[in-house]
């Protein structure tokens, strides 16, 4: 497809089954690649999300239950997606006639549209040891003795995020024992357990994350590093029981509402003289992290800060 149209339609308050109805010709009778409902700003979700740590996993009721408030009863814009300018004109006609909304159409490149977006993704050094490339450079000339290529998917976690980098930074810096087993929770797009497998190749890997698309985005940057062959898992939530009791080293670049929820779990399995590294930490909340887990009899090694956002690296008592 080498161009798409979308029709937005803006400022649009319809009742449940108007929308409903509207949905259901779009898909039916005008061929809808996909809709969008969009209703808050970017500036907006920052004045909401800004002061939390946000930065993967699971967004905590609360906060969901006060996006929900700010947007509810105010008009919102939606966008229908088309292969096809016949289908689109046809279903802006149909809008302009059934809905109070302004309505609009525009056409786009697919070329344009995908270079427009891999202009945000260029290769991160993260030290001597290790960098991080988006997947279409493959013909760039890497900088450092070992790298990894990500296809920025649905799964958190390119390593242009803090906490990322912060948490490879620990990886390639600290970490100094045998690692036969590790533990990816939270995993988004595998970034960290695939890191891990270019300096421990024959360690086994399991990768924990609520999504199955970021499972997906995963197995796919697996295949990008030829790491498919490798030793791992891809797990959901409802096969948690198949995760490990002990791990040599445990990942968990999540929420630190997170982190205290999961404390006793994410201590217990890291193994004695394991290590375990936690990010998704914004600056403030560090001390509190700190003093949960070493009365959990976690050591901390080492604390890393960049901008906003921290990552600590503990180990665990034999």
């Amino acid at each position: 497809m080498d161009k798409f149209w979308v029709v937005t339609l803006f400022h649009f308050q319809p009742t449940e089954n108007e929308r409903g109805s509207l949905e259901s010709v779009a898909v039916e009778q005008f061929n809808t690649l996909g809709i969008e409902e969009f209703s808050l700003s970017e500036a907006e979700v920052d004045a909401i999300l800004g002061e939390r740590a946000y930065s993967g996993g699971d967004i905590p009721e609360t906060v969901l239950d006060e996006v929900e408030t700010t947007v509810l009863g105010r008009p919102a814009n939606y966008r229908f997606f088309f292969a096809t300018a016949d289908d689109a004109e046809k279903f802006k006609y149909h809008c302009t006639k059934q809905v109070l909304a302004e309505v609009q159409v525009e056409e786009h490149e697919q070329q344009d549209w995908n270079a427009e977006w891999k202009k945000h993704y260029s290769p991160i050094l993260v030290n001597d040891k290790f960098e991080i490339i988006p997947s279409w450079m493959m013909d760039y000339r890497p900088k450092t003795p070992q790298h990894i290529y990500i296809y920025p998917g649905m799964g958190f976690g390119t390593g242009s995020h803090e906490t990322t980098f912060l948490c490879l930074k620990l990886l390639t810096e600290e970490v100094d024992i045998p690692l036969n087993s590790v533990l990816d929770f939270g995993s988004g797009s595998g970034i960290l357990g695939l890191a891990t497998f270019k300096f421990y190749e024959n360690a086994q890997v399991d990768f924990y994350d609520i999504d199955p698309e970021a499972n997906k985005n995963c197995y796919q940057n697996a295949e990008l590093n030829k790491l498919e062959n490798l030793s791992f898992r891809l797990l959901l939530p409802e096969v948690r029981e198949k995760l490990k009791p002990e791990y040599d080293l445990v990942f968990a670049n999540i929420l630190e509402s997170i982190l205290m929820l999961e404390i006793d779990y994410l201590t217990k399995v890291t193994r004695p003289g394991g290590g375990l590294i936690l990010s998704g930490l914004l600056r403030p909340q560090v001390p509190g992290i700190i003093e949960a887990y070493t009365k959990k009899g976690m050591t901390l090694k080492r604390h890393l800060e960049k901008g906003d956002w921290a990552a600590l690296y503990f180990t665990k008592g034999q």
